[in-house]
Order: C-alpha cells, then sequence, then structure tokens
C-alpha cells in the first residue's frame, strides 16, 4: 500500500479561500473580478484554486481551468485559453452554445480549434483586437447564463498574446458575473516578463487584486503533517520538517513522503524529488522522464510511442506512478505532479539521454502535424534542419490566430537557424529574402514597427531587382506598409512608388491594382486628394478587370472619401454607397466597418445629418457585433455623436455615449467620441466636463500628423476658451489650428476656426481683417460644404460687429443653420441679430 503524500484538508488558507467564495459572491451579483494569485513554486497555489472551484461547483458556478505550458521557445498562443474553453461545448445545451459563439463563431477558431476550426486569413493586426472582442463577447454571454468561473495556472509561463487578451479582460469585464482567477510564481514575473505589467498595471487601476501566499507557520506544518500521516507527529519531527521546508507546503509533503525525517535526511529538494523516484521500477522511472521531457499533459500514445514499453508494462508504470502521487491524471492524460519535479527529473538526465527522449517525442509528434511544439523537440535535439522547417509553419500557424509576437519570435528563430542548414531554403520552404519579409509581415502587429523596417531593409540587399523585379516590387509594397504603420505616410507613398516602378509588364495585375489601392490610401490620409483619386481609379480599373473584388471594393471606400472632400460630393456618396454594398456582399467585416466610417464622415460634410444619424447608428452595432468595438465602433460612434449634437438630439447622443462607453479604445480610435463629448458639454455650459475630456486628447494631439484630430481638438479648445471667457487662449487655438491645416487639401475645418477666432477679436475690439481674408480664401478655394457656408457667413457676420452691425446679414446665417436642422448655432446667431437690430433700431421692440 502505498502512504498518502498530501494532506486532505487545506491547511492555513482561510483568508485567501474567503475572499474567492466572496469574488464568486460578488460574480453571483451581476460584477467581474480578477484576481491574481501569486508565491513561489510549492506554497499551494493550485491548492487553494482547487479547493475554491470545488466549492464553485457546488454553487452551481460554470468552471473552466487552463494552464500555460513551459515550453519556452516553443510557446502555443492562447494556450491557457484554448485549455480551458475545451469543455464548453460539454458545459453548454446546443442553444446555449450557439448564443454564447455568438455572430462571428469562425472568427474565435484560435481559442475554440476544436469547435470553430481554423480562423480565416487576414491581413493586418486588426484582427487581433477582434479575435479579442469576440473573446470579451463570448466570456459576458457566458457568464449571463450562470456565473462562471476562469482559472488560469502557471501565468509566469503565459505567451504575450494570451497576456494581451487576460489585460483586455480585466479591464473590459466590469459588470460580467464573471470571476478570473489566475495563478503565477512571483519570483519568476519580474520587470520585462509578459504579465509583470499586465498584472501592475490592473492592481494600479482597480481592476484586479493580487493574494500573495506567504508559507506556513510552525502550526500550520504540524497540522498538514498530521493530514498527511492520519496521526499526531512529534515536535521534534515538526521541528525537523519546518526547518527544512521553510513552511513551503510540497517541500513538507516531498520531505514526508522521502522517508524518516534523520540526519541523512538529502541536502536538497531537487535530490528529495529524485530519491522518491529512484525508488520505483524501472519502467516507472522511464515514464516518469519520458512525460517530464514531453513538456506538458501526455496522453497514453504519446508516452507509449516515447518510452517504446509494451502495453501491460506502459500500464503499470502509470499505474505506480499515479498511486505515488508523481504522476497526475487529467481530462487529456497525464502530467507530472509538480513542475519542480519536472524540472528534476528533466535536469537529472545525461545530455545523450536527454537528446534522445527529444528525438522520441518529436518523432511521435509529426504524425500529428507541425506544431511549435515539435519544433521545440527538434531543436532541443539538436536537429537543426527539422527544427527550422518546424519553426516556420509554426510562425505562420500563430500569425493565423492572429498571435504576432510569437509568430515573429517563431520567424526570428528559423532566422538563426538559417546559417546551420545546408539546405535551409528547401528546409523553409522559401528563400531567405522571404522568410525575412514573413517576419516583417507580422513584425508591426507585434509592436516591432523598427525591427520590421530593418527585415525589409535585410531582405532588399538580397534581392537584385534587375533579376527579379517582381519579387524587389513585393519588398517595397511591404516596406510602404510598414511605413503606414510607422505613420510616415510619405514614406510610405515613396515606397509604393518604387514598387510601382519595379513591377514587370507581366506582374500579377492584381498585385498592381492593390499597390495602386494602399497607395490612394496612404495618399487620402495625408489629404493629398486629388492624387489619391488617381491611384484608386487606376486600382478600380484593374481590379475589375481580373475580378479583384475585395481590392476593388477597397479602392472605392478610399476614392470615395477623397471624392468628397474635393467636393465632388454626388459622385464620393456613390462610391462609398458601393463600398458599403459591396463588403456586404463579401461579408468583408473589416471592409464594412471602414465603409461605415467614411461614408457617414461623408454625410457630415455633405450636410446630411440626419441620414449620417441613421447609418452611423447600424455601424456603431454591427461593427461592435463583428468585434470591431475598439476600432471601426469607436469611430463611427464619433461620426454619429458629431451628427446628433448637430441636430440637437442630446439625449440620443447621451444613451450613444452610455453604449460605447464600456470598450476600452485606445485615445487615437475614441478621439471622435472624445471630442463630441467634449462639444456636448460646452453646448450644455459645462466648462468643467468639456475641458476634462479634451485633457485626456492633449497627448495624442501633441504627436499626432493627423489633421482632422488636430484641427478639430484646436477648434474645440478655442470654443472652451470662449466659454471661459480666456479670449487669449482662444486667440492661440485659433491660430495653432489654422497652422495645423494651413497649405493642405483638408480646409474643411479652417471657415469655422475663423468665425471663432472673429468672434473672439470683435469681443476685444481687435482687427478681424486677416482672419476674415483668410476665411474668404479658403472657402474660394475649397468645394462648397454646407456647415463650411454658414461658418463662413457666421465670420462675416461676426466682423460686422466691428465694423457696423447687420441685422439681415445674421438672418442670413440664420437662415443657414436652421436648412441644416443646427438649432444650437442658430440660436447663437439669432442672440447676435437681435443685438444688431438694437444697435441699428434703439427701441426694445424692435429685439422682439
Amino acid at each position: 500500500m502505498t502512504r498518502r503524500v498530501s494532506c486532505p484538508t487545506l491547511i492555513g488558507r482561510a483568508a485567501e479561500l474567503d475572499r474567492l467564495d466572496a469574488a464568486l459572491t460578488q460574480a453571483q451579483g451581476g460584477s467581474s473580478v480578477l484576481l491574481f494569485v501569486s508565491g513561489d513554486a510549492g506554497i499551494g497555489k493550485s491548492r487553494l484554486v482547487t479547493t475554491f472551484t470545488d466549492r464553485a461547483r457546488w454553487r452551481d458556478a460554470l468552471v473552466f481551468t487552463g494552464g500555460c505550458l513551459d515550453l519556452a521557445e516553443g510557446a502555443a498562443p492562447y494556450a491557457p485559453f484554448v485549455a480551458a474553453l475545451r469543455p464548453l461545448a460539454e458545459e453548454l445545451t446546443a442553444e446555449e452554445l450557439s448564443h454564447v459563439l455568438g455572430d462571428a463563431p469562425r472568427e474565435l477558431g484560435a481559442l475554440l480549434p476544436e469547435l470553430c476550426g481554423r480562423p480565416p486569413t487576414r491581413r493586418d493586426g486588426a484582427e487581433r483586437g477582434r479575435l479579442y472582442e469576440l473573446a470579451l463577447g463570448l466570456f459576458q454571454r457566458m457568464a449571463a447564463l450562470r456565473p462562471a468561473v476562469l482559472v488560469l495556472e502557471d501565468l509566469h509561463w503565459i505567451d504575450p498574446a494570451s497576456a494581451d487578451l487576460l489585460s483586455l479582460l480585466g479591464t473590459n469585464l466590469r459588470r460580467s458575473g464573471l470571476v478570473v482567477v489566475g495563478t503565477y510564481r512571483s519570483d519568476e514575473v519580474v520587470r520585462g516578463h509578459p504579465l509583470h505589467g499586465t498584472v501592475l498595471e490592473l492592481e494600479r487601476s482597480g481592476n484586479a487584486e493580487r493574494i500573495e501566499l506567504s508559507n506556513l507557520s510552525r502550526d500550520e506544518v504540524a497540522a498538514q503533517v498530521a493530514g498527511i500521516l492520519g496521526t499526531r507527529p512529534a515536535t521534534r519531527q515538526v521541528g525537523t520538517l519546518f526547518d527544512r521546508s521553510e513552511g513551503n507546503p510540497f517541500f513538507v509533503e516531498e520531505l514526508v513522503a522521502a522517508g524518516p525525517t534523520t540526519k541523512e535526511l538529502p541536502a536538497s529538494l531537487r535530490e528529495v524529488l529524485l530519491t522518491r523516484v529512484e525508488r520505483l521500477a524501472p519502467e516507472t522511472r522511464r515514464v516518469l522522464r519520458a512525460v517530464a521531457t514531453i513538456g506538458r499533459v501526455g496522453d497514453e500514445e504519446l508516452i507509449a510511442a516515447v518510452t517504446d514499453l509494451p502495453s501491460e508494462a506502459l500500464n503499470e508504470a502509470l499505474h505506480e506512478a499515479v498511486a505515488h502521487r508523481l504522476l497526475v491524471v487529467t481530462d487529456d492524460g497525464y502530467d507530472v505532479r509538480h513542475a519542480l519535479l519536472r524540472e528534476a527529473l528533466h535536469t537529472e538526465l545525461l545530455p545523450g539521454e536527454r537528446s534522445r527522449l527529444h528525438v522520441a517525442v518529436a518523432t511521435a509528434l509529426e504524425k500529428r502535424g507541425p506544431s511549435a511544439e515539435l519544433a521545440r523537440h527538434w531543436h532541443a535535439a539538436g536537429d537543426a534542419e527539422r527544427a527550422l522547417t518546424g519553426f516556420v509553419a509554426a510562425a505562420a500557424a500563430a500569425a493565423a490566430g492572429y498571435a504576432w509576437a510569437i509568430a515573429l519570435a517563431h520567424y526570428e528563430r528559423a532566422i538563426r537557424l538559417w546559417p546551420e542548414v545546408p539546405d535551409a531554403e528547401s528546409r523553409a520552404g522559401m528563400p531567405h529574402a522571404e522568410l525575412l519579409g514573413r517576419a516583417a509581415e507580422v513584425a508591426p502587429a507585434a509592436g516591432e514597427v523598427d525591427r520590421a523596417a530593418r527585415l525589409v531593409e535585410e531582405a532588399m540587399t538580397e534581392v537584385d531587382p534587375a533579376a527579379a523585379p517582381t519579387r524587389a516590387a513585393s519588398l517595397w509594397t511591404l516596406m510602404g506598409r510598414v511605413r503606414w504603420m510607422a505613420g510616415d505616410m510619405a514614406a510610405a507613398c515613396k515606397a509604393y512608388d518604387r514598387a510601382i516602378a519595379l513591377l514587370p509588364a507581366e506582374a500579377s495585375a492584381r498585385e498592381r491594382a492593390r499597390v495602386r489601392g494602399l497607395q490612394g490610401h496612404a495618399l487620402m490620409i495625408q489629404c493629398h486628394f486629388r492624387e489619391s483619386v488617381a491611384s484608386c481609379r487606376e486600382a478600380i480599373e484593374v481590379a475589375a478587370a481580373v475580378g479583384a473584388r475585395d481590392i476593388e471594393g477597397h479602392a472605392r471606400n478610399t476614392m470615395g472619401v477623397s471624392l468628397a472632400m474635393l467636393g465632388e460630393m454626388t459622385a464620393g456618396l456613390a462610391e462609398l454607397a458601393e463600398a458599403l454594398r459591396s463588403a456586404k456582399e463579401r461579408e468583408d467585416a473589416w471592409e464594412l466597418g471602414r465603409a461605415y466610417v467614411n461614408y457617414t464622415e461623408a454625410l457630415l460634410w455633405a450636410g446630411d445629418w440626419a441620414k449620417a444619424t441613421e447609418l452611423g447608428m447600424e455601424g456603431v452595432r454591427t461593427c461592435r457585433r463583428l468585434g470591431y468595438g475598439r476600432t471601426t465602433c469607436m469611430c463611427a460612434a464619433g461620426n454619429t455623436l458629431a451628427a446628433l449634437i448637430r441636430l440637437g438630439r442630446w439625449s440620443d447622443a447621451d444613451r450613444l455615449v452610455d453604449e460605447v462607453m464600456d470598450i476600452d479604445a485606445p485615445p487615437w480610435q475614441r478621439w471622435g467620441v472624445t471630442l463630441a463629448m467634449a462639444e456636448l458639454q460646452l453646448r450644455r455650459g459645462d466648462a468643467d466636463g468639456a475641458r476634462r475630456h479634451l485633457a485626456t486628447l492633449a497627448e495624442t494631439v501633441g504627436r499626432t500628423d493627423d489633421l482632422d484630430l488636430a484641427s478639430s481638438y484646436h477648434a474645440c479648445r478655442a470654443r472652451l476658451a470662449i466659454l471661459e471667457h480666456d479670449p487669449m487662449a482662444a486667440r492661440s487655438h485659433v491660430r495653432a489650428g489654422l497652422d495645423v491645416i494651413r497649405g493642405s487639401e483638408f480646409t474643411r475645418i479652417g471657415p469655422e476656426l475663423c468665425a471663432s477666432g472673429i468672434r473672439v477679436e470683435a469681443g476685444l475690439h481687435g482687427d478681424p481683417t486677416p482672419l476674415l481674408e483668410e476665411c474668404r480664401k479658403t472657402l474660394a478655394a475649397m468645394p462648397r460644404m454646407p456647415e463650411s457656408e454658414a461658418y463662413g457667413l457666421q465670420a462675416e457676420a461676426e466682423a460686422s460687429r466691428l465694423t457696423g452691425p447687420d441685422p439681415v446679414l445674421w438672418r442670413s446665417v440664420i437662415a443657414l443653420w436652421d436648412d441644416l436642422g443646427e438649432t444650437y448655432r442658430a440660436a447663437y446667431c439669432r442672440l447676435r441679430e437681435a443685438e444688431a437690430i438694437l444697435a441699428v433700431r434703439g427701441p426694445r421692440e424692435a429685439a422682439a
């Protein structure tokens, strides 16, 4: 009979267990809680959490548990989430499962591969954000069925993609009825670790709590030993165990299991663990070393292949290892009981033995297809050829799951292995320059834009444009995208020009159209609208000829904006309507969101605020449902709010703000919403509220080259200064806003800035002439837009306050605002009209 090696009851963690139980009570009340349980290895994190989840199931909560894998360079993206969600279909009915998966189940394939299949391949880093939002929706809907507990173990081995997803959950799951519990070794999560910044920020913001487990006291060790032995231990034995273990529960268990605590007790824990192993049968030791080398849960088939044991001998070995609490049985197979035991077993292997075991594991895994784990084992076995092939395949798989940092790491490992492999090109399935390009494609989404540029430059040195013009052109196209992601639109356009120049006549028409479309987009962002239209027209013509509907739709979307900004409003709106229709038909979720954003903005410029509102509300809900809440949803919301505020529908604007305020979007995506909220507060006379909103944008404005954002910000700051009776500040912001747009094709906000500036000059009895002349020149040079025309006429009326009151002029401005439905601006102008009437006629009755 085997002696029990663990205490049947949890010792010394009453307060910590109470906090976890309280978290579930909060979840049952509709709140969400994120708790980190940290401490040294062996301190009892898993035991505490397991006790809690048993109690949670008794309280009818859904419980999902997953853990990170210690795979080093073979890191598996989203491993803890994939493992936790694997039993989802077993826990829910078919109807519940369909509801929880939502409207885009296939996009969740990176987290639910068995249920949803492989996720569709996308073209940029925005898709990872979409995956995270869809995951957020999944957890929200799951917890809405009944309170849920998500346990993520061993976060000290977390991959960067999982760390980002965990951060998003912690920030956004406030009212979802979900408890998230993460465990990690505190001594391993240091500065630079993927989890370090996540934990600090979530704690600082109040979105997470940390439970730090300390060592057991002497009395608690005595209670633990009594539970293990079934009898009260001798005082001397407790003292020796306490001194040796320093109160670490796992160490206590292993020391008790090792035998009588005499002077012959092994000096280190590793020796204690290995002493227990050496007492077992040779076949059992072989199984333990095999499972330790596998590095994760090993199923029986894999263990059999690695150990080469007959079925009967394998079963006996597994039974013995489990009986001695060295292996534990999981849903997927067998795992070493504790990571410390795995480390001890693996360290004890001789180099040749270790290499042979890794070869055996890799050979067995090859039958299951390529994976990062397979590449890791070939690399550990010293087989650079197979490791190169494996890392290239693992990188592609990680990129397909939007795990960009992991994909880049795998590509970088393949690049480092390249010189060691004689037939590297054949093994990798591509030339070295293409491998560099693949790494450069994922680097920006992993936050490594500079590294991406260096990778492309290195690839360019290996490609002769004269001998391989198509390949050279593709690298310049990639450089254009990298520069675009870095925010350097001018450099991006130059790179696209080089790509077009290099493309030979026989090059793919689709590729030519794609480059022109990308170039047109970059030009539009820079407000070079005429050049943008020219590039997009060529892209559309070529794409339509070869049936490249995705490229055609993207180019129409871009061209519609540029045409509208050039005053060709009817043609621009038609292109945008077609882009929206095409995106819906092709079920292109990203392009659909982009069409909603661009179409509603063009409708704002056209003065059709009612249609902008209707289409914008549709866009906000569609984009959020499809997983783009932090990107296109927020942009569409900004446009919709702008239309609602102009129409005087302030209560509807409040409701929309409430609808999107829980979305944790970055400042550069939510600036339209922030400015709209500030504008709404200004119209309500709440200067403090407006200032708070604008303060959140100051840093973003300081480093952006987005003319729309910067000029709109200064226009709003000028109105705030006017409300606060600070004419000098208002004058400063008007000048700053005009400086931003001067000399560009983005001039639509110029008349608005001039009208505010002349209003300030009128109040100061200053000289409105310079601003009035600039306003007239701007209007003469720009296409006619209803709102800009109204602001231009209002600027003339503001100047008349200094040159001679003109009620008729103010009446004309009022008519323009009334036609647009801008009741607030019209009300202000009516006040000025009344002042002008009084000044001209004198009697109070004239203003009635």
